[in-house]
């Protein structure tokens, strides 16, 4: 018996729509996939998601709430370079092909589109937790907390434009040093 066909119909949706839009993209990516790939009727996928958006939107709140789980677990980073180093250690996955989030605001460009606007709430979410492990440092925190972050985007570029092989690219967040008075 398939153990897949077993599990949640809309936990199987969200893990296929999860692979397929972070691998191929939400454009490039139909229903009629996702519901081959999850294996379910046309009639069970709309009864989970009536529409392909609110599939997205899913999408984007499993990827914002796990990003943010990976950060916190198996408790909150103790300081800015604990959390650096998680990061690192997660943009350097075999796995990882770029920001999911950044990936959306490329095919989404309008800034008032709701995908694009998810993804501006996810960088300002990321934004706020940075700078909130930066409050022992005397200095701009907004500005070095953004610096960061476009590190940590520009790494997730680069492995997106270099492909999967290129590991160490975004070795940047371990050469950060924070000497700053407390």
């Amino acid at each position: 018996m398939n153990l897949q066909k077993q599990s949640d119909p809309r936990e199987r949706i969200l893990e296929a729509a999860d692979r397929l839009f972070y691998t191929e993209g939400v454009r490039a990516t139909g229903t009629e996939k996702i519901m081959s790939v999850s294996e379910v009727a046309k009639a069970t996928f709309y009864r989970h998601f009536p529409s392909k958006d609110d599939l997205v939107t899913a999408y984007l709140e499993y990827r914002d709430r796990s990003f943010f789980e990976y950060l916190d677990s198996p408790a909150p980073p103790e300081d800015i370079h604990e959390a650096l180093a998680r990061i690192e250690r997660v943009v350097n996955r075999a796995d990882i092909i770029g920001c999911p989030f950044l990936r959306i605001a490329s095919e989404y460009p309008d800034f008032a589109h709701p995908f694009h606007r998810i993804a501006v709430e996810h960088e300002n979410k990321f934004l706020a937790y940075l700078m909130n492990l930066l409050k022992p440092f005397a200095f701009d925190k907004r500005a070095v907390a953004a610096a960061l972050l476009s590190v940590v985007d520009g790494g997730l570029t680069t492995r997106f434009r270099f492909s999967r092989q290129a590991r160490g690219y975004s070795r940047a967040f371990s050469a950060c040093e924070f000497n700053a008075a407390k």
